[in-house]
C-alpha cells in the first residue's frame, strides 16, 4: 500500500468511526484553495464512489486581500472544473460585515462563512458541510482557549462532527496533507496573512506549536487524542445534567450544577460565559432561604431561591421604564435628569469640549459593547468591574460610598448582554476602557437640567 492509499484509508476510517457520511448524502467541501482544503477535496473525490455520496464545493471570497483573494477564487474555479465538481462561489466583504457587527475581521469572517454554510444547508444544496480542520488547527484551538481561560468543554477542541459539519482531516497532520498533495502533483495557494504574526492563531502556530513539538514530537496527535477523550466525558456530564433541571442545585456536585446552570441560561436565550456561570453558581450557593439574583441581558435577572433558578424582571418599584438605546440622542431619565449618548470617531475625540458645567462626561470604547444597549435604573443584583480594579464589585456597595441613600436606586446605568458597562457614579467598566486600538468612542453625558439649545 503506497502513501496515498494510507492517507485515504486513514480519512475513510475516521469518517466511518464518527459516522460522518451516510450513503446518498450530498457533501459540500468548504474550499479556500489552501493545502488543507485542496487535500480534503481530492480525498473526498476519491472516496465518493466507495462511500456512495455526491460531492460539491463552495468557495467564499472574503475580499480582504485584493488580487490575492481573486487569485484564490480563480484557483478554486479551475480545480473544480478539472475535477468536474459543482462549485458555488460567494464574494462578500468580510471587513464591512465585521465593521457593522462591531467585531474583529477574523471573528467576522468566520461568522460570515458559517452564515453562508447554514444557508447552503437550509437551501438543500448539501446535507453535510466538510471543513478542512486538521491536527494543528485543533492544537491551536486548545492552546488559544487555555490562554484565554476555559473549562472542560473548551478543552474538547474542535469536534469531528457538529450538527451537519464534518471534519474528515481532524486526525491528519500538516505534513501528511502536504505529502499527499506532492504525491498527487497538485498545487495549492498560500494566504499571505498566514505568514504574519498579527493574528493570535498565527503566533501560536509559528512560535508555540514548534516549541511544544520539540518537547514531544507527537504533541499535535496527543492533543487530538486528549480532546476526543475529553469530548466523551463532556458529553456524558452534559447528558447527566439534563436529568437534574428541576433538582435542588445546592445538593449537586459542582460539575453537574454548573452544567445545569449553562443549560438554564441557554434555554432562556441568555448569553453564556465563564464569569456569568460562576456568578450564578455563587448566587445559588450563597443563600438558601433568601432569594439571590444576578443581572444579565438588559434588565433580565437570573434569581435563585431554595436551590432553584428562575427568570424575572428585577426593576425596583421606583424605576422608570428600561429604554433600549439604538441611536445617538438625548434621553430623559427622570424629571430633573437627562442622559446624552453620542458616538465619536477617533480623529474627533481630542476635539471634544464640554462647555455646559452641569454635564458629567464619560468616554468608552464603543466596539467593546456586547449586543443591545439598555438605559435603566440600577438593579439590586448589578455588578461592575471599575476601571483599574482587579475584581468585580456589587454596584450597590460602590454607590453606598458615593451617593445619599435616596439617590442610589434611581441612579442611571447602561447595560448590554454581559451586564452593566457604565454607571452614573461608578463610571465605566474595565472591559470597555478605551485603549490605543480604539477607533469608535461612545460618549455619555449626564446633566441635571437640559442644556440650552438641545432638543429631544
Amino acid at each position: 500500500m503506497d502513501m496515498n492509499d494510507n492517507f485515504i484509508g486513514k480519512i475513510k476510517n475516521f469518517i466511518e468511526k464518527y459516522d460522518m457520511i451516510s450513503k446518498g448524502d450530498t457533501v459540500c467541501c468548504a474550499l479556500s484553495g489552501g493545502a488543507d482544503s485542496t487535500a480534503l477535496l481530492l480525498a473526498l473525490k476519491e472516496l465518493s464512489g466507495e462511500l456512495a455520496f455526491s460531492l460539491k464545493a463552495v468557495h467564499i471570497n472574503h475580499m480582504l486581500r485584493g488580487k490575492e483573494s481573486d487569485r484564490d477564487e480563480a484557483f478554486c474555479v479551475s480545480l473544480c472544473k478539472k475535477l468536474r465538481i459543482s462549485l458555488k462561489v460567494f464574494r462578500q466583504d468580510a471587513a464591512e460585515f465585521s465593521r457593522k457587527r462591531k467585531m474583529s475581521v477574523e471573528t467576522g469572517a468566520r461568522e460570515m462563512r458559517y452564515k453562508i454554510f447554514g444557508e447552503l444547508s437550509e437551501s438543500g444544496f448539501a446535507a453535510k458541510i466538510a471543513t478542512a480542520h486538521n491536527l494543528s488547527d485543533n492544537a491551536e484551538t486548545v492552546i488559544f482557549r487555555l490562554a484565554r481561560g476555559t473549562g472542560l468543554k473548551g478543552l474538547c477542541g474542535i469536534p469531528p462532527v457538529r450538527e451537519n459539519f464534518i471534519r474528515p482531516l481532524l486526525n491528519c497532520s500538516r505534513k501528511e496533507i502536504e505529502d499527499f498533495l506532492a504525491e498527487k502533483g497538485e498545487s495549492f495557494v498560500t494566504d499571505s496573512t498566514n505568514l504574519s504574526d498579527n493574528y493570535a492563531r498565527n503566533r501560536i502556530r509559528h512560535n508555540i506549536l514548534p516549541e511544544l513539538s520539540a518537547l514531544h514530537g507527537g504533541f499535535p496527535e496527543n492533543i487530538t487524542s486528549m480532546t476526543l477523550s475529553l469530548s466523551e466525558d463532556e458529553d456524558f456530564l452534559s447528558k447527566e445534567a439534563e436529568k437534574f433541571a428541576d433538582a435542588d442545585l445546592t445538593k449537586l456536585h459542582p460539575a453537574l450544577r454548573k452544567r445545569v446552570i449553562i443549560n438554564f441560561l441557554v434555554s432562556n436565550n441568555i448569553s453564556v460565559n465563564a464569569a456569568r456561570v460562576q456568578e450564578v453558581d455563587r448566587a445559588v450557593m450563597r443563600a438558601y432561604e433568601t432569594e439571590t439574583s444576578v443581572s444579565c441581558d438588559g434588565n433580565r435577572v437570573v434569581s435563585s431561591s431554595r436551590g432553584k433558578l428562575y427568570i424575572k424582571e428585577d426593576l425596583p418599584a421606583e424605576t422608570i421604564n428600561s429604554l433600549k438605546i439604538e441611536k445617538d440622542g438625548i434621553y430623559p431619565f427622570s424629571s430633573d435628569r437627562i442622559v446624552i449618548i453620542s458616538k465619536v470617531i477617533d480623529e474627533n475625540i481630542n476635539n471634544i469640549s464640554v462647555v455646559n458645567k452641569n454635564l458629567t462626561t464619560y468616554v468608552l470604547d464603543c466596539d467593546k459593547i456586547q449586543g443591545g444597549v439598555f438605559l435603566r435604573n440600577r438593579l439590586r443584583s448589578d455588578r461592575i468591574k471599575p476601571v483599574g480594579s482587579d475584581k468585580t464589585r456589587e454596584l450597590r456597595k460602590i454607590l453606598q460610598e458615593r451617593l445619599p441613600k435616596e439617590k442610589r436606586s434611581v441612579s442611571a446605568v447602561l447595560a448590554d448582554k454581559d451586564g452593566v458597562f457604565w454607571s452614573e457614579c461608578a463610571g465605566i467598566a474595565e472591559r470597555v476602557r478605551p485603549d490605543k486600538n480604539t477607533k469608535n468612542f461612545l460618549m455619555i453625558q449626564v446633566s441635571d437640567t437640559t442644556p440650552k439649545g438641545t432638543e429631544q
